[in-house]
């Protein structure tokens, strides 16, 4: 298998399967593929509360198994709604959170699970965060450009909600919603992520305001 982020501004993810590997994407994000690629509907069940909790993050219950039958390499194109953050999840101990909506795509299966974020209820953010977990490089929608912090042990950060991407699931105990009336005043959300280290944190530069 082989993946390629092109463009500039907006930004897509050209995929290259050699015959019979698979490759997984969120309903919707197929550009095209090549004939003797074999699309298949997972539905990612995570029983009554799972479909729930999907429901209520607007999220869809489908996920796309692409699965190269034929005897040749055949190429596909995936895009998000702008840009995309490709993450190795065995470098993050093999799972992250992440604000709910961004997951696009992965090398592998991943497990997509939903955590609620009643605080955001108050700041008109994102209800849920997404915990993703598996042994996969995945892809997460982006707005601008992806920003990597690392914050060490005894030092803090506090990120404006709807910049945040993800943090390494480890460390989503050292999260923490910090309501903010500066902050709001100021243009910012009226609740900041409080986060603690040890973490690793994405943020991005572009505020997202879906």
């Amino acid at each position: 298998m082989n993946c390629k982020i092109v463009g500039y501004d907006f930004k897509s993810l050209e995929v290259e399967l050699n015959p019979l590997e698979c490759f997984y994407c969120e309903k919707g994000a197929i550009v095209y593929h090549e004939e003797g690629i074999e699309k298949n509907v997972k539905v990612m069940d995570k029983g009554l509360t799972g479909l729930l909790k999907r429901k209520l993050s607007g999220e869809s219950i489908f996920l796309m198994e692409l699965t190269n039958r034929s005897n040749s390499a055949k190429k596909l194109l995936i895009s998000g709604k702008m840009g995309l953050l490709p993450l190795d999840l065995k470098s993050f101990d093999g799972q992250i959170v992440c604000r709910a909506g961004l997951y696009v795509a992965s090398t592998k299966n991943v497990d997509v699970d939903f955590s609620l974020n009643l605080s955001s209820l108050i700041s008109n953010s994102s209800l849920m965060l997404q915990k993703i977990t598996g042994d996969a490089t995945v892809f997460l929608d982006t707005f601008g450009v992806a920003v990597r912090l690392d914050v060490k042990a005894g030092s803090a950060i506090e990120v404006d909600e709807k910049h945040f991407i993800c943090i390494n699931a480890q460390s989503i105990s050292q999260l923490q919603s910090k309501f903010s009336g500066a902050g709001f005043l100021g243009g910012e959300g009226l609740t900041m992520y409080r986060i603690t280290g040890n973490s690793t944190v994405y943020v991005s530069t572009q505020k997202r305001i879906i």
